[in-house]
């Protein structure tokens, strides 16, 4: 059965979304490059994220929501102080009364703080 998330995978058009993970704590663990692209292996947080950089994949649109997934959601111990940090929208509160904002990745990707 199901023990945990292994990793997540996005794909990037450049080294300017791998400085924004790093921003977010992530640290590079390592990095392969093939002929096609360059798979950078981040860690942080107990998560693993895979990076797959490469500028010829067609880019997300801004204006709807795509299939697949949505967000990446990370946990914040202080939220107005990532929320002025990283650009976020207003703070607001989910279903449950908890506070979060939401951001993107250099690629468009909503990165959603929660508190």
């Amino acid at each position: 059965m199901i023990t945990g998330i292994h990793h997540f995978s996005i794909i990037v058009s450049s080294e300017s979304s791998i400085a924004f993970y790093e921003r977010l704590g992530f640290k590079e663990s390592n990095r392969i490059t093939r002929d096609y692209d360059t798979v950078v292996l981040l860690e942080g947080f107990g998560l693993e994220l895979v990076m797959f950089i490469d500028p010829n994949h067609p880019k997300r649109h801004s204006d709807s929501e795509c299939i697949g997934i949505r967000n990446l959601s990370l946990k914040v111990d202080d939220i107005q102080r990532i929320s002025k940090e990283f650009e976020c929208g207003p703070v607001m509160e989910d279903w449950f009364g908890k506070k979060y904002c939401v951001t993107s990745d250099p690629d468009g990707l909503p990165i959603e703080f929660h508190e």
